[in-house]
């Protein structure tokens, strides 16, 4: 999926085809959230910032190249990956005993195909830990940017916990549903909460 053109993918996901779907597309929008954000950090290297900015900035480049990096192996994890649970969903179901084997797989197969929003959700938390010493150091020009991909990771973390309701509301596993229903409640509220503030940042720095 990830290799696709991106009106292809696009058509795609416009489709009666499985996949790509919500979860992929959620991948798409935080690889572009993050890839907005490393332009404008990118561009606001400078030999103007102290060393020590030099060095944070530099630091925060690394990894959040290896974060864009997760958001677009999601891309093509979330077909893979919820390929499992597609196929239990067409076993045969005739007989009690092929039922008890569907449904176990089914369940096996909401797990595995939750773990890509998971991911999404605690990269995205990992990236907002300390963004508001990154806004200072981006240039002005340029840091409307940042609140571009700062509303786009956004987005992707709410596009994300719709996949655990759904999922985790079909786990009979309670203690797993529960995990996955603090995500999408709790940790995504918490998310937005702050990527907003850091949005109204990027907007105060715009209108001064």
């Amino acid at each position: 999926m990830k290799e696709l053109k991106v009106t292809e993918f696009i058509d795609k996901l416009a489709s009666n085809d499985p996949t790509p779907g919500g979860g992929a597309a959620a991948g798409v929008t935080a690889g572009l959230g993050i890839g907005a954000i490393l332009m404008a950090m990118i561009f606001s290297q400078s030999d103007k910032l102290s060393k020590e900015d030099q060095t944070f900035l530099a630091k925060k480049i690394e990894e959040f190249e290896k974060s864009k990096e997760i958001f677009v192996n999601i891309i093509d994890r979330d077909a893979t990956e919820f390929e499992p649970l597609s196929k239990a969903y067409g076993m045969p179901r005739a007989t009690d005993v092929e039922k008890q084997v569907r449904n176990e797989a089914i369940q096996s197969g909401l797990v595995i195909a939750s773990q890509p929003p998971v991911d999404l959700i605690s990269e995205v938390s990992q990236i907002v830990e300390g963004f508001d010493k990154v806004i200072p150091l981006i240039k002005k020009i340029i840091v409307s940017d940042v609140g571009v991909g700062l509303q786009m990771l956004r987005s992707a973390v709410q596009a994300s916990s719709l996949n655990l309701y759904i999922n985790g509301g079909q786990l009979k596993d309670k203690e797993k549903q529960e995990e996955y229903y603090e995500l999408a409640n709790n940790k995504v509220a918490e998310l937005s909460s702050q990527l907003d503030e850091y949005y109204t940042q990027v907007k105060d720095i715009l209108i001064k």
